[in-house]
């Protein structure tokens, strides 16, 4: 076996990434990184030094674990601000580390990429071997793995072998229960709830609004700039004009030229204009969407664009599974349910490890409180 890593996803040649990436979820795929990365919205000046690492055994290579090196912990989504506590409060480099993720996309999706034929165990045993070797050469404080795919078994019980602590958080899915139509799912519902998802539905009607699933093949480049527009809007709204979007509008423009075959647009439009828009990337059966925003706030727009259109066509497309995004309690009443996400973290150094070991106690017997 021997390893050679990679400073871009350029550097990797992109048919050998997407047939590792053949059964993983659409944002491991090459073209995602690669937007990313071009954009520049993963970058060293972000925080993103993209350290990729490829195993080869007899000169064939057989695994991929997208990585990068980071010098900071801000907004990883998994950790709930862990890392940063721990920098905070001790004084020693925690947010120094290796991070195994799907760089602004908190989805469980992440994995190691395998030949479908080699044995994963033996591959994802060699990568992690050799992602402690280098935070060892590198001097690294941490390696993080963030929200990593329920499909990866193999994975998740060789990192808790190896020593990371794992860390739990609650996500929400949709699952196709084999509906027949949109109806048969709203007949799972009590009646005052199924009662008020109509109502809203019913609004959104009155108002003359119409919802449209677009596939990214068909949209015009347009509507990847609106996209950009919504979503800076939807950014602002929140997070404020002091702190610098994620993205940017290069990345949605790169998103139309490399990855169309995966998108969908739920697209909201009143009088032939589009009035809200969020995207959804779509592979072997599921849904996972993103980047919602509105022209102007409008009752349960958000519910229709983002929730009900997306599982309608779940549910004509037969497909399984659709991932609505991070957070939202809202969504639990709307026939979502709650699922696991995982999160791996290990410590380099054994005063690191102690000192990480003294605080996460202290904190877990507060929570316990």
């Amino acid at each position: 076996m021997r390893f050679e890593t990679f400073s871009s996803v350029e550097a990797v040649d992109r048919s050998l990434w997407n047939q590792l990436a053949a059964s993983a979820a659409p944002m491991m795929e090459w073209e995602y990184f690669y937007c990313l990365e071009k954009s520049a919205a993963v970058s060293p000046a972000r925080g993103y030094q993209p350290c990729h690492l490829l195993l080869y055994e007899d000169n064939r290579p057989v695994g991929l674990a997208p990585l990068f090196e980071r010098d900071r912990a801000w907004v990883e989504f998994g950790d709930g601000g862990l890392i940063e506590l721990l920098t905070e409060i001790s004084g020693m480099p925690f947010h120094h580390g290796l991070v195994g993720t799907i760089p602004f996309t908190p989805v469980p999706g992440y994995q190691f990429l395998t030949r479908p034929e080699v044995d994963s165990l033996k591959v994802h045993r060699a990568l992690l071997d050799r992602m402690d070797e280098l935070c060892q050469e590198k001097g690294l404080s941490t390696c993080r793995i963030y929200f990593v795919s329920p499909s990866a078994q193999a994975l998740h019980a060789l990192l808790r072998q190896q020593g990371y602590v794992c860390l739990r958080s609650d996500y929400c899915i949709w699952l196709n229960q084999g509906y027949r139509d949109f109806d048969d799912f709203l007949r799972t519902f009590k009646s005052g709830r199924r009662t008020k998802i109509r109502r809203e539905l019913k609004t959104i009607q009155q108002q003359e609004i119409q919802i449209d699933m677009i596939p990214g093949s068909e949209a015009p480049p347009a509507y990847f700039a609106e996209m950009n527009e919504l979503y800076l809007r939807t950014w602002n709204k929140h997070m404020g004009n002091d702190i610098r979007a994620f993205l940017n509008e290069s990345f949605f423009r790169l998103l139309g030229e490399m990855l169309p075959h995966r998108l969908l647009f739920s697209l909201a439009r009143q009088n032939s204009d589009t009035i809200a828009m969020a995207i959804f990337y779509e592979k072997a059966g599921c849904l996972y969407g993103r980047y919602w925003g509105c022209v102007e706030e409008v009752p349960f727009l958000h519910f229709a664009t983002c929730y009900y259109q997306p599982i309608r066509y779940a549910i004509q497309h037969r497909m399984r599974m659709m991932d609505p995004g991070f957070g939202g309690q809202h969504k639990l009443f709307r026939g979502f349910q709650t699922v696991p996400a995982y999160h791996y973290i290990k410590f380099y150094g054994a005063a690191e490890r102690r000192l990480a070991y003294s605080i996460l106690n202290q904190i877990q017997t507060r929570s316990a409180k």
